[in-house]
């Protein structure tokens, strides 16, 4: 920025002056700025240039540095989660076999009152009550449906 007022700055302190070797007219200051500025601009478009190509080439470095260190670490990760995962097991199984015994004793009791229910229930029965019953509740609602029809139908 400093370099862009130190241009102008030289470019209306030389003003318009005749140039003695030279037939042609001088240009104007406006035209001289303009020049200035173009030639400033240039030179930092290819300073950007320049610096964009040395930060492409740094990255692309790094990549090929990087990249060998990505698949160590993910081969790393990939073994210990196994050998973690491998583990977890092992000692779920050692949790399970150590509860066995307890989860049977809690259980048995529920298991055992299943059981005598299940042998106790005649499902024969029991479907035969629940079609006898469904039955008995089919004929009283025909016969409420057919006491309404008689009581909403007008005298004729």
């Amino acid at each position: 920025m400093m370099k862009i007022f130190l241009v102008i700055a030289l470019v209306v302190c030389t003003g318009c002056q005749a140039n003695l070797f030279y037939a042609d007219e001088p240009k104007p200051q406006l035209q001289q700025l303009t020049d200035a500025f173009r030639s400033y601009f240039e030179r930092a478009k290819i300073r950007t240039s320049q610096h964009g190509q040395e930060i492409n080439q740094y990255t692309t470095n790094l990549k090929e540095q990087m990249d060998p260190l990505a698949k160590d670490l993910m081969t790393k990760i990939t073994k210990g989660v196994d050998v973690l995962r491998k583990r977890i097991e092992e000692e779920v199984s050692t949790v399970r076999c150590a509860l066995k015994p307890y989860i049977e004793y809690v259980t048995s009791p529920f298991e055992k009152g299943v059981d005598y229910i299940r042998e106790s229930l005649d499902f024969e029965d029991l479907k035969a009550t629940v079609l006898q019953k469904s039955e008995e509740l089919r004929e009283s609602l025909e016969q409420g449906v057919k006491e309404l029809q008689a009581k909403l139908e007008p005298p004729t």
